[in-house]
């Protein structure tokens, strides 16, 4: 684990970064304000002329990927005529694998430390020759940064106090994360569902089917848990102690999900499966995302997991611990939204799911 690597996955970093990152961007915001344009309100006259697009959402965040991720299939249907790029991050690349894009431009951290490495992505952007580009969100100044210098003809972004810094804004508002696509789709006259996207090949599936098959004790496909979370998204191992022993009580089988940070909790978890709780091992994205797919349902905080469960049509029982996450939360028919729940109030939820829709076998659900 390197250096940076250690220092990112730091709570207390975290939160400090997160501070200083704020009172930058306020100064940084004010100076590019200064750049005066006379924007107008995005339309189906945005796209005339346009063939080669680049959508900018440099984020690290599994999620807001996902769902950036449904403007490239809204593009595909709607005007497929249009070559579409996306600029993102190394770590969530992997999550656009099997999509119409024409070319992925990968952002790292590491490019803190070597500023070069960012010179040369924004020179490769430029020999790209964009008629249009679009900022996703501007909640990150890298984001603008990169759309102002991609030597696109044309921009457009968020109606705001960067407004006057692109050619076209989006004036439709977003009371849901999930509607951020279909924010800037729909002026665009491209249809957009207001949901993650995420696409699983037959030889992914085909993986995680045998590896649920071979580490399932009690033929059923098991409910996941994930027991991640970002900073005050986070429940205590406590809680999970808890939900462990409730769901054993019930007798409903549950797989145990964690990523690269939560391998520690993992340790102290185990103790705590009981007979009818089974870890999974460690995955890489993909066959993470695979697994999940495979699943009856899955029980998490608001994590990029969440997100990749409502992307593969997976029924999520979301474990909300701050107010804001409610408005991350997926909204399927079949989710079910829990703030500041009880361990039991999870069991018990999980159970009478379980009862209602019953988890298909594993040769089933393969």
């Amino acid at each position: 684990m390197t250096f940076l690597t250690v220092i990112r996955r730091n709570d207390r970093m975290r939160r400090l970064g997160k501070a200083l990152e704020k009172k930058a961007k306020a100064g940084l915001y004010s100076l590019a304000a200064r750049n005066r344009l006379a924007p107008r309100p995005v339309s189906a006259a945005t796209l005339d002329g346009v063939e080669r697009i680049l959508l900018v959402r440099p984020n690290f965040r599994l999620g807001n990927a996902l769902i950036s991720a449904r403007l490239i299939e809204a593009f595909a249907h709607g005007r497929p005529d249009i070559t579409v790029d996306y600029l993102g991050t190394d770590t969530t690349q992997s999550l656009f694998k099997g999509m119409p894009l024409g070319h992925y431009h990968a952002l790292s951290r590491s490019m803190l430390l070597r500023p070069w490495r960012l010179v040369a992505l924004w020179l490769a952007l430029r020999r790209r020759h964009y008629d249009l580009v679009i900022q996703v969100a501007d909640s990150s100044f890298t984001g603008w940064l990169c759309t102002q210098l991609s030597g696109a003809r044309q921009s457009v972004g968020k109606r705001g106090k960067l407004a006057s810094s692109y050619h076209w804004v989006m004036n439709e508002p977003c009371r849901h994360a999930y509607d951020l696509p279909a924010s800037i789709a729909t002026p665009l006259q491209l249809p957009c569902k207001a949901a993650p996207w995420l696409q699983i090949d037959a030889e992914e599936r085909f993986r995680a089917a045998r590896l649920l098959h071979g580490i399932a004790e009690h033929g059923a496909a098991p409910v996941g848990v994930f027991i991640g979370g970002h900073l005050d998204k986070r429940l205590p191992l406590a809680f999970w102690q808890a939900l462990f022993t409730a769901l054993n009580a019930r007798r409903l089988p549950f797989l145990v999900l964690a990523g690269p940070e939560e391998q520690d909790a993992c340790l102290a978890l185990a103790p705590h499966l009981g007979d009818w709780g089974t870890a999974a091992p460690l995955m890489p994205l993909r066959d993470f995302a695979a697994c999940i797919s495979l699943l009856p349902r899955l029980i998490t905080p608001d994590t990029g997991p969440m997100h990749m469960a409502a992307a593969l049509g997976i029924p999520v029982i979301a474990l909300l611990n701050v107010e804001t996450s409610q408005r991350f939360a997926p909204r399927g028919a079949q989710d079910r939204v829990l703030l500041y729940p009880t361990a039991a109030e999870v069991a018990e939820c999980a159970m009478r799911e379980t009862q209602r829709s019953p988890a298909p076998g594993l040769a089933q659900s393969a």
